[in-house]
């Protein structure tokens, strides 16, 4: 691929800017908010002029190779979150390296954000911007995943135990049908987020914004505020929902049949093999508390909603972060499909040694296709990377005042995308404090890690 069809392709996606930029206009002249609306306009017209460049350009429909595919992921990575940190950057509200740093949290649902102590100085229309990067990111992660990650030349992502439909996925040609799948998906779960969030009392603006964070597992919030016992069981419902396959909606619908539902149903027994060590673990917390921090957990969301800070069961919610939701979805983690890839692997060896003529069935989700040596070896080697990534920035945080405990814990959070809140620490972590260089470090090791 040349860097001619790179931009083609990263061109297409800043569509979904425009659309969003449009979104902030609109909001500022119906709710008359004329501060930094020049920003918005500003970002629209780049993103209109990006796309427009690449919208009757012509590439080449074939197969690409390795490294084409690697280079298109970084750029995206690096591109559209630049694009989208225009409005905090111009709009006045920080300088350049934390402008970006708050779009690249955004955009890799991490949600740690330099406002940390000033959400409720900011106005209206950059937190509904702020909520935007997560769902840009989002559908670009999951356009990477079966894209790129989860092609056959890669295989990160083992998609084809899941995949009903064998056929090889060539980028060029499947590019417009997965962009298109992705935007019903999460539209679909939109609107079932934010009808069951008007079963809640929040405010209009703490819907859509909290809709887009729970859609994207993302880490941001609008505002604090206080839930009721209903309320975190509907957020938690919804956190669950979103952690499982984008395209099970589809499949329910009829729309997309392409993916098998048997990982979502061990995702699932996995939350309540969790949720019983939870509520053995700490039998003084309420039903409701141990539901929605384990949803926020495991979804890698990390936002504390219930707003408490229970030292006794932190272990167990940093193991439901480690394994994080299913493949196709915005969630990070480990996945459980790698550690039943790597257990299968393993057991099959030690069985194949101890009986050497039994039948093997080296497979899971019931799936065809039979787990190969470059599948345990794909895993294994990413789990050292994990490994690798949280050692190093845990080095980082040692330029920064944070405790031994806050700088651990902060380390493996930030492996899975998952937000460094009091629901994890005891006190949280001022990003705004952090110097450009950890800054710098931390959008690096952010954009690898997911």
């Amino acid at each position: 691929m040349s860097f001619k069809e790179i931009f083609v392709y990263i061109g297409k996606l800043n569509l979904l800017i425009v659309f969003f930029s449009v979104i902030n206009l609109l909001y500022c002249f119906y709710f008359n908010f004329k501060i930094n609306l020049e920003v918005y306009f500003f970002t629209f017209l780049i993103s209109c002029l990006f796309y427009s460049l690449t919208f009757k350009t012509n590439v080449k429909k074939k197969n690409l190779r390795i490294n084409d595919l690697i280079i298109f992921s970084i750029l995206g990575w690096l591109i559209l979150p630049l694009v989208m940190s225009i409005p905090f950057w111009l709009g006045n509200y920080s300088n350049f390296i934390n402008a970006y740093f708050e779009t690249i949290s955004g955009f890799t649902s991490f949600g740690a954000s330099i406002f940390i102590n000033k959400i409720n100085l900011l106005d209206s229309p950059i937190l509904l911007w702020r909520s935007s990067t997560q769902i840009v990111g989002s559908i670009y992660f999951i356009m990477t995943i079966i894209l790129v990650l989860g092609s056959k030349e890669l295989n990160l992502y083992p998609l084809k135990f899941i995949t009903k439909k064998k056929d090889p996925i060539i980028f060029s040609l499947n590019f417009k049908n997965v962009f298109n799948n992705t935007i019903y998906a999460y539209s679909i779960i939109f609107l079932i987020s934010l009808f069951f969030l008007n079963f809640t009392d929040l405010r209009m603006l703490d819907k859509f914004n909290l809709s887009l964070s729970i859609i994207s597992t993302g880490g941001f919030q609008s505002s604090e505020f206080f839930l009721s016992n209903h309320e975190k069981i509907i957020i938690s419902f919804l956190l669950v929902l979103s952690s499982l396959n984008i395209f099970f909606i589809l499949n329910i619908l009829k729309i997309n049949d392409s993916y098998s539902f048997y990982e979502d149903r061990n995702f699932l027994y996995l939350f309540i093999i969790f949720f019983i060590f939870l509520f053995l673990f700490g039998k003084d917390i309420p039903f409701t508390e141990l539901l929605i921090q384990l949803s926020s957990a495991i979804s890698n969301s990390g936002i504390n909603f219930s707003g408490n800070y229970y030292n006794n069961i932190i272990f167990i919610l940093l193991s439901a972060s480690f394994f994080g939701g299913c493949l196709i979805s915005s969630s990070s983690g480990f996945k459980i499909s790698r550690v039943l890839i790597i257990f299968n692997k393993i057991y099959s060896e030690l069985l194949r040694l101890l009986t050497p003529s039994a039948v093997i069935n080296s497979t899971i989700f019931k799936s065809n296709e039979k787990i190969k040596i470059s599948d345990f070896y794909s895993c294994c080697l990413l789990l050292v990377f994990y490994l690798i990534f949280f050692v190093l920035y845990s080095f980082i945080l040692t330029l920064e005042n944070i405790s031994f405990e806050n700088s651990f814990l902060t380390s493996i959070l930030l492996t899975f995308n998952t937000l460094p809140s009091s629901m994890y620490l005891s006190e949280n972590i001022n990003y705004n404090n952090f110097s450009n260089l950890s800054l710098i470090f931390t959008i690096i090791f952010l954009i690898l890690s997911k």
